[in-house]
């Protein structure tokens, strides 16, 4: 069943990727950079996990190394400045899966350019930006960058930045807790689910025994959530399996089949209403497949485990 989901989203994510809607160098389909980013992420996992190879070599395609150097020169020249944190994040996403399975490092100077720089921005941060980047529900959700830095810091093998990333979740994540009451992620107007991506960066950074602890404390009833069955704007069309690839995290830190049972009905729930991921390619298919194939992915290993 997975399988085919994968085969459905992946080939509605091809039709976007390898479209020229944009003038950047290498991601110029998908409407949008970032979009693009996550599509040819999106193509490789699928590709992957299906053994499907059109959808690899479309993402090579893109991964071309004379257009990676383009977009290295206008990421310094501040074009891509907009897509912090956001599209960055994504794109050490991207780089990791290209470099652990396509065994390729011509993403590596690109990959390490964007990572400093997300560095930079998350550890600039005070309390009261890290309180407002928290609670965002959209593109500038600080979860969602410390997430993705963590794991890059852990593929590159970087204790340094493993050990500040762990320092700052204690110290100015956990603290956070009373500004997410049970109500917050009731929101279904963007894609994110504020607390559940704060909660899945805690569980991810933070040493096993000491995350379940604080989860206990947090009181993890509350992240438990019906999945949507509408859309009241575009972005709401992401939320099912945003909040999945939580479900999924608290599923294997806890062992609490719910979690699991909560993941399944967001995927399969939001699989079933095609009309807000497979036909409108303004509002929907440029991105929301995208967000169904990484869902899908954490239950298949995703990270390679």
């Amino acid at each position: 069943m997975r399988k085919d989901y994968l085969t459905s989203l992946a080939t509605v994510v091809e039709r976007g990727v390898t479209r020229t809607d944009t003038r950047h160098p290498a991601f110029c389909g998908c409407i949008d950079w970032h979009s693009s980013v996550h599509g040819t992420y999106a193509l490789l996992v699928a590709s992957r996990l299906t053994g499907h190879t059109p959808w690899f070599d479309a993402a090579e395609a893109v991964l071309r190394s004379e257009r990676l150097a383009e977009e290295l020169t206008c990421l310094q020249c501040g074009e891509l400045d907009h897509e912090l944190p956001y599209g960055y994040a994504w794109f050490l996403k991207l780089a990791q899966e290209r470099e652990r399975w396509g065994r390729h490092s011509d993403v590596h100077v690109l990959a390490t350019e964007i990572a400093t720089r997300l560095e930079h921005w998350v550890f600039s941060l005070s309390d009261d930006d890290i309180l407002h980047y928290a609670s965002r529900r959209e593109y500038g959700n600080v979860s969602w960058a410390v997430l993705n830095l963590w794991e890059w810091s852990c593929w590159q093998e970087n204790t340094a930045l493993q050990k500040r990333l762990m320092t700052l979740t204690r110290e100015r994540f956990i603290p956070l807790d009373r500004h997410f009451p049970a109500s917050y992620d009731e929101h279904i107007d963007e894609f994110f689910g504020a607390s559940l991506q704060r909660t899945r960066t805690i569980l991810s950074v933070l040493p096993s025994d000491e995350a379940r602890a604080w989860l206990h404390s947090f009181s993890s009833d509350i992240l438990r959530l019906k999945p949507n069955v509408i859309a009241p704007k575009p972005h709401s069309a992401g939320l099912n399996f945003s909040r999945a690839w939580a479900y999924w995290t608290l599923f294997t830190t806890t062992g609490d089949a719910a979690y699991r049972d909560l993941y399944m009905d967001h995927v399969v729930t939001h699989m079933e209403k095609t009309e807000f991921w497979r036909d409108d390619y303004k509002q929907y298919s440029h991105w929301v497949p995208q967000f169904g194939i990484y869902a899908i992915a954490l239950s298949m290993g995703e990270k390679g485990m």
